[in-house]
């Protein structure tokens, strides 16, 4: 699966790391009760925060943590990260992780870091095909200790005074993994087994948003998506206007479509646009494919149900249990859309 990679929980975004995030990152990272636990200083200042951003942290599989549901959505408040092969500095093989994570203070004790780690482990064996996910946590670091029992990580041994390389000293670290098997016998049903698509994202307008809608949910896929305030769509223009009937849809903050369709391509691992009659210039679907492109986020546009093949053949090149976005034209403007999107998510969906 290509980076960048966005991951998404019911209440989490775990996103890559930008170089705007350093005054965020500073201030989390200079608390004394975080960066020590896990064998690294608190940050001085912001300018140190820069330089582990550029130098350790803007890499492949680290993940900025953000809330949902905030009044700042998209600010960092931890970290979590996979170090494949020999990136890590346990003795493992290529096709197995060493995971590392820390939370900010103020959201200790609300069940986000193992929310996040379960996401991190479903990506890690579906999505890269891992065999084996490790971690470690030193003697002291209860909290740590307590997040990896929590996701089935089992004690695998002790390696006795172990240097602190960034903070000097010696002490003892349990290392702790679960292997694929192991995690696939834990039983949650919302991560096994491992399906291409597990979840159609949509903002629930007339036309593909709504035909892939109810092909999921004929099919009993789970549907999400952002949606304008009041359930706006062309067919429902008064509160609770879409969201009556599509109650899984979750209302923006800004009025019209542009904010929903901005966080639809965010918040989605890929974008499939339907557009029978092609992309229309200065359309919302135009903007859909400009705010993935923006984002660095895979997008494919098709025409029609004679093209489910090339479609499935890019999905499987990203990975599985993938949420994929759904977009294009509204049936007003494109009559017939409705149809099409929803016999090709049908077909996809019916043949993983």
């Amino acid at each position: 699966m290509s980076w960048p990679v966005t991951l998404s929980t019911e209440r989490l975004i775990l996103r890559p790391w930008r170089a705007d995030d350093a005054d965020a990152l500073f201030a989390y990272a200079s608390d004394p009760d975080i960066g020590p636990a896990a064998g690294w200083p608190p940050h001085k200042n912001v300018n140190e925060s820069r330089e582990v951003l550029e130098k350790v942290l803007m890499v492949p599989e680290t993940y900025a943590l953000t809330l949902r549901d905030s009044a700042f959505p998209d600010t960092p408040i931890g970290c979590l990260s996979l170090k494949i092969g020999e990136d890590s500095d346990l003795a493992i093989g290529d096709d197995q992780a060493e995971l590392g994570f820390w939370l900010a203070r103020p959201f200790w004790g609300q069940g986000l870091m193992p929310e996040a780690v379960r996401e991190v482990m479903r990506h890690g064996f579906c999505d890269l095909g891992l065999t084996a996910i490790w971690a470690g946590h030193y003697q002291s670091n209860d909290k740590s200790r307590r997040v990896q029992e929590k996701v089935g990580l089992r004690y695998q041994r002790t390696i006795r005074n172990r240097p602190l390389k960034l903070i000097g000293g010696r002490t003892d670290e349990r290392i702790t993994w679960i292997t694929r098997e192991q995690w696939l016998a834990l039983g949650d049903v919302t991560t096994t087994p491992c399906r291409r698509i597990s979840r159609i994202r949509s903002g629930g307008q007339t036309g593909a948003d709504r035909g892939a809608l109810d092909a999921a949910r004929e099919l009993g896929v789970p549907v999400c998506g952002w949606c304008p305030p009041g359930g706006l769509a062309e067919d429902f223009p008064e509160p609770p206007g879409l969201l009556a009937t599509y109650p899984e849809l979750t209302e923006g903050a800004s009025e019209g479509y542009a904010e929903r369709t901005t966080w639809n391509v965010r918040d989605s691992h890929a974008t499939l646009i339907i557009a029978p009659a092609g992309l229309k210039p200065s359309s919302g679907t135009e903007l859909t494919a400009h705010c993935a492109s923006r984002m660095g986020r895979p997008c494919l546009v098709i025409s029609g149900v004679s093209q489910v093949g090339d479609v499935a053949r890019w999905l499987s090149g990203l990975g599985a249990e993938l949420t994929l976005n759904v977009a294009g034209p509204r049936e007003s403007e494109t009559p017939g859309t409705y149809a099409v999107a929803k016999e090709i998510v049908r077909q996809l969906l019916s043949s993983q």
